[in-house]
């Protein structure tokens, strides 16, 4: 019987090497999701795994500037493809209106530790890539001429394990238990008992927290092929006027991203919005990839894409490719293994709508809403117009914040521990002419 058709996606879109996170719904309070660091989320309070001393815990995460505390963005589970390691990386931003725009009030955390049943999945595809290899040579014995290609790169353990060691239906979600007979494969090259853990730790009030927590829920980014319908639609805005122009874009990111852009910030927003449910992605995920700059003026584009070109490309040429420009030389390495850091996640400027200032709180519950304004009078109407026009801020009020695009840098190596990872940032700011 011959195959059904495929369905209409699948020949007018192609799918990325991007995983796109979206908010997925409130984590109701009391949950035990809220404690556990396997699952993603954005906004509440952290969970840090048990690892072997010395490394522990932050007991709080704090700005660079003030030295204050400051309210986590996301937790986001996602243990590598064929790692031995559970893995969350965690990312903090201060809000407070002095801060902006300035180096160290946003950081991020990264915690690994060991997981015997990633090992023995590890172990058991290991074994039987040498057993198959080990037949293979045994065939190659007898006859020379039947020896297939070995496989190449991480095919050598197999493909069976999802990309976060998690359903494919939710990469950052928890994984299922492996198969006993799995777990007894192999034993740790640590003795356990010979390893000081302590146990899971969760940051609590009084610290400041955006309420209440969202799952995070991720999604294939899928992309309209050259020469489709949407792509088509999309070249189309090319010629149209500004006003016109600015109809393809979600209201949202009209409202958060600068005006009077260059050529690298339309490749940016192109790339979101053209994606299959693009306009609601906070986060994008590809492990030692390439990231998507948001800016050719940032001073974090100079230093990872030095030699790009920032003007778009003539009808008559190609697109350029930036990964061709892209280089990570100049990230810092691993402070505690010394090994490499490469890219691993960005936050996206939807997530500045989605984590608002007044749902910051430092109780563990989220904020009442705010009282409705009382009419003003003349002289509170003045005052108010020369404070927005100075740029400050009413008392108690909170700013949102201005970051266009936060690229976190991770240790390749997945060493075992709990420590600060490498952030760079390209603010809303520099785009501005």
């Amino acid at each position: 019987m011959a195959p059904p058709p495929a369905p209409e996606s699948d020949v007018s879109e192609e799918v990325s090497s991007v995983l796109l996170a979206l908010p997925d719904g409130p984590v109701e309070a009391g949950s035990s999701d809220i404690k556990t660091h396997t699952i993603s989320f954005l906004g509440g309070y952290p969970t840090f795994p048990p690892v072997p001393g010395p490394s522990t815990a932050p007991e709080s995460v704090r700005c660079g500037v003030c030295h204050q505390p400051i309210p986590l963005l996301a937790q986001v589970y996602c243990p590598l493809e064929n790692g031995e390691n559970d893995r969350t990386i965690y990312v903090w931003a201060c809000a407070r209106p002095g801060c902006r725009r300035r180096e160290g009030t946003i950081r991020a955390f990264r915690a690994s530790a060991r997981n015997e049943e990633y090992v023995a999945d590890v172990e058991a595809k290991r074994a039987e890539a040498e057993r198959i290899a080990a037949e293979e040579r045994a065939k190659a014995r007898i006859n020379p001429f039947t020896v297939k290609d070995a496989p190449a790169g991480g095919a050598l353990f197999g493909g069976g394990q999802p990309l976060f060691g998690a359903a494919p239906s939710n990469p950052f979600g928890a994984p299922s238990p492996a198969p006993a007979a799995a777990a007894a494969a192999a034993a740790p090259t640590t003795p356990l008992a010979s390893l000081k853990i302590g146990e899971p730790s969760t940051l609590a009030p009084p610290l400041p927290a955006y309420q209440p927590a969202q799952y995070l829920t991720t999604i294939d980014e899928y992309l309209p092929l050259p020469g489709s319908d949407d792509e088509s639609d999309i070249e189309s805005d090319e010629d149209e006027a500004p006003e016109a122009k600015a109809e393809w874009r979600d209201e949202g990111w009209e409202k958060l991203l600068p005006k009077g852009v260059d050529d690298i910030f339309e490749r940016f927003v192109r790339r979101l919005e053209s994606a299959e449910d693009g306009a609601s992605q906070v986060l994008r995920y590809d492990f030692n990839a390439v990231p998507l700059p948001y800016s050719s003026s940032s001073p974090l584009f100079k230093k990872l894409f030095p030699k790009a070109p920032t003007r778009a490309p003539s009808s008559e040429e190609e697109e350029v490719n930036l990964s061709e420009f892209y280089t990570d030389a100049s990230i810092p390495k691993c402070t505690r293994c010394g090994k490499k850091r490469v890219f691993e996640l960005q936050l996206v400027p939807q997530l500045i709508n989605v984590l608002r200032p007044a749902a910051i709180s430092t109780d563990g519950k989220a904020p009442a809403p705010a009282p409705a304004k009382k009419p003003q009078t003349e002289a509170e109407r003045k005052a108010e117009l020369q404070r927005l026009a100075k740029g400050e801020l009413a008392d108690g009020e909170a700013a949102e914040m201005e970051w266009g695009n936060i690229m976190v840098f991770s240790c390749q190596a997945d060493c075992v521990g709990v420590g600060e990872e490498w952030v760079g940032v390209e603010w809303e700011a520099v785009a501005e002419q």
